[in-house]
């Protein structure tokens, strides 16, 4: 044993108690977290090499963690290496052990969900699709206690565009609802337009039952795993059928879907040249972040590509990344979703367990395969490429991250301020000489916009030019609601606008009870920063980039303000007085606008210069109505 990581005096009796038969072992640390899982052929051997110091072992790196974390040991017997393998993929799935690859599964990409746990099932899409001990284990327990089937998953798609041209072609082609009513309904309802436009058989008014639904939703998954052949085969058979027993409605029907598939199929699938099925499986990682990507081949056709963010220990190669993907996400799949072949970019460390495995799973044969050269190895590198682009976009994205987190630490810095702002809201006032008067408060939380909290004001206790008296209602009753809510404050409030603005913005958090409030103001002809009690402003550099953020944040809060009150005076020219002046239509009264501006400037002019804009007719009409509202 190790001289330099003494094992422990429990655990050590447990590596003493070995068998010799196959099994799981999990590491646990101190607290009894479990931070490892592996399987092996002999578990006496296997988990012991761990605590050889001496070993030449491939995992000699991760021994060395391992010793030194690895406080607690349990074991799982099994009667074979098979056994052992589909039991590691579920207890990793199941536990995410620190030291084995972590898979992180693009959950911001959509899904498509049947929910075959209803009666009449439905097409969704749902970016709440979890494996483990997810969304997919509690439809199962769902299910299974109603006695029904499981919801299915189909993703996730990365085109949303296409995914969801693809959905609704499905809906159309075979009449699958997309409504949520909880079918059956105890009385019929009227058809909706869905029904109408034949894009539902109407089950909502019993116009259609299980028995006629359900092969419906069966040909559309068939369609989703990309067994076309199979779905062209079944449709073709129904479509000779109703055309002997004289049904030619339904066999023109089911013509027309046939055409539907082929314009699908020829859109959003690419041609390999080949009609089987297999997937392409590319490993491609820079330090401890890497990507495995699959792009699935169904019957000689790309139907679908996934990715996967993988956080791999450095001292995890391409080698094990692959070994553990394939057993963690292939071998707790339904069957009928292993394909025959996996092509692979990188070998896995335990192919002959592995192929065991999958063959185990899957109920037939299944082969493993790094291609050296011909087309295949042309297809895997192509799943390759798009892995590195993958990857290559991740590390930009965590480098933009970064940088934005670099802007708050040097705005911190500059502005001597004891937190970092990592929250920042900004308000501008904004009107049109004098009227429409508004104001606006976006949120930069760490250095980026966080639009779903911006907010519009209007404001109401000011009247006329006034943008100092605008700033302190507007700061004292988003305050008050801060208050009131018991949110928490900004680590930093922006005001667009030099002393006054800045002055009325202090008064306000200075009535709320927050004088201790950071708040500053940005003067847009020098961007001078000015702080509350000092006279002198700072200057920042042009090139900082913590005067950059509050540019950008400056910027942000004036472009909202804007467009707010745009929109506002916009309203207010569409819906005037004109409105309810008889004999006035919509393209006589933009006509007079265009011609004076403002319903305001009508009332005011003559009835002689009205005439010379829109006619004697109308000058008279606008005059009598006038006349009358006096």
């Amino acid at each position: 044993m190790s001289e330099e990581q003494p094992v422990p005096a429990a655990l050590q009796a447990k590596l003493d108690e070995l068998p010799t038969r196959p099994g799981v072992y999990l590491f646990k640390n101190a607290k009894g977290e479990i931070v490892y899982i592996g399987k092996a052929v002999n578990l006496r051997n296997r988990v012991r090499s761990y605590f050889n110091a001496k070993s030449n072992s491939a995992y000699h790196l991760a021994s060395t963690l391992l010793r030194a974390v690895a406080k607690d040991l349990e074991i799982i017997v099994t009667d074979s290496e098979g056994e052992a393998l589909i039991l590691e993929a579920n207890l990793v799935n199941k536990h995410a052990p620190r030291y084995n690859v972590q898979l992180k599964d693009d959950k911001h990409f959509p899904y498509i969900k049947v929910t075959l746990s209803e009666p009449f099932p439905r097409l969704e899409v749902t970016r709440h699709f979890a494996s483990g001990t997810g969304g997919k284990e509690k439809d199962r327990d769902r299910t299974r206690d109603r006695g029904l089937e499981r919801d299915q998953y189909f993703g996730p798609y990365t085109n949303v565009r296409a995914m969801r041209k693809t959905l609704s072609l499905l809906n159309k082609v075979f009449r699958i609802r997309d409504c949520e009513l909880k079918l059956p309904l105890a009385e019929p309802i009227r058809p909706c337009l869905s029904y109408h436009l034949q894009r539902c058989d109407a089950p909502c008014a019993n116009l259609c039952g299980v028995e006629a639904y359900r092969p419906l939703v069966d040909q559309a998954v068939l369609l989703l795993k990309g067994r076309h052949q199979d779905l062209r085969r079944e449709l073709e058979s129904r479509m000779r059928m109703a055309s002997a027993e004289e049904r030619y409605e339904l066999a023109a029907r089911i013509r027309d879907q046939l055409r539907d598939l082929e314009s699908l199929r020829e859109e959003q699938k690419m041609d390999l040249g080949t009609d089987v099925s297999k997937d392409l499986i590319a490993v491609a990682r820079t330090g401890k972040l890497g990507c495995v990507l699959i792009l699935e081949i169904r019957e000689g056709f790309v139907s679908g590509r996934k990715h996967f963010e993988v956080g791999c220990p450095l001292e995890q190669d391409e080698t094990r990344i692959m070994t553990e993907f394939i057993k963690s996400q292939y071998l707790t799949r339904d069957p009928e979703d292993i394909p025959p072949e996996l092509v692979l970019s990188h070998a896995t460390e335990e192919e002959e367990n592995v192929e065991q495995g999958l063959r185990a799973a899957r109920g037939g044969a299944v082969a493993l395969e790094v291609p050296l050269k011909g087309e295949k190895k042309r297809q895997v590198h192509l799943a390759l490429e798009n892995a590195k682009l993958r990857v290559a976009e991740m590390v930009a994205r965590r480098e933009r991250k970064h940088r934005q987190s670099f802007r708050v630490t040097a705005l911190q810095e500059d502005l001597g301020l004891a937190v970092a702002p990592h929250r920042i809201e900004g308000f501008d006032i904004s009107h049109l000489s004098g009227t429409d008067t508004v104001a606006s408060q976006v949120v930069f939380v760490d250095g980026r916009p966080s639009k779903k909290d911006y907010r519009h004001y209007n404001v109401k206790t000011v009247t006329g030019i006034d943008d100092f008296a605008s700033m302190r209602e507007i700061l004292g009753r988003r305050i008050k609601r801060l208050i009131d809510e018991n949110q928490p404050f900004p680590d930093l409030i922006l005001i667009d606008g030099g002393k006054g603005q800045l002055g009325m913005a202090v008064d306000a958090l200075r009535e709320a009870g927050r004088p201790d409030q950071a708040v500053i103001g940005l003067a847009k002809r020098l961007e001078e920063v000015f702080f509350p009690g000092q006279s002198e402003p700072l200057l920042i550099p042009k090139t900082s980039p913590s005067l950059q953020l509050l540019q950008a944040v400056r910027d942000e809060a004036h472009r909202f303000a804007i467009t707010f009150q745009r929109s506002k005076r916009k309203k207010h020219i569409q819906a005037s007085w004109l409105d309810e002046v008889p004999g006035i239509g919509e393209k006589t009264k933009m006509k007079l606008l265009q011609a004076f501006g403002a319903p305001a400037t009508i009332a005011a002019a003559e009835e002689k210069t009205l005439a010379e804009a829109a006619g004697k007719a109308v000058a008279a009409k606008l005059r009598a109505y006038l006349d009358a509202r006096r």
